[in-house]
């Protein structure tokens, strides 16, 4: 098992993500946890680290429909076991205050201790 090592808390939430890469390539996926300094997505492809990419977000909210369009950098990239894909870790560049302010009305979930 491994340790948390992240100090940011994280939101378990499921929202509708679509990364673009710099060729134009997207990949469709879902949000499995955000935070106001990053998102980790569930894709079909691993990302390479470091490699900047647009997120498209998708979310109920209030008594509408959220999108926002962020930008981003990938931190780590994983397979996930099973063939259910690869889970991408994105730290975002400059997220809009919209964005963390919903995040931040939702609370935090997921532990913010480091590990020693």
């Amino acid at each position: 098992m491994s340790a948390e090592r992240r100090e940011i808390g994280r939101i378990h939430v499921i929202w509708k993500a679509t990364l673009t890469r710099l060729n134009g390539e997207r990949l469709a996926g879902s949000t499995d946890n955000v935070s106001a300094e990053g998102v980790n997505v569930i894709v079909s492809k691993p990302l390479v680290l470091g490699e900047p990419v647009q997120i498209d977000i998708v979310t109920s909210c209030g008594q509408g429909t959220c999108y926002f369009k962020l930008r981003g950098m990938a931190v780590y990239s994983h397979v996930l076991d099973m063939n259910l894909g690869h889970a991408v870790g994105l730290r975002l560049l400059k997220p809009l205050l919209a964005y963390t302010e919903l995040v931040g009305s939702l609370g935090v979930t997921v532990s913010r201790e480091r590990s020693r």
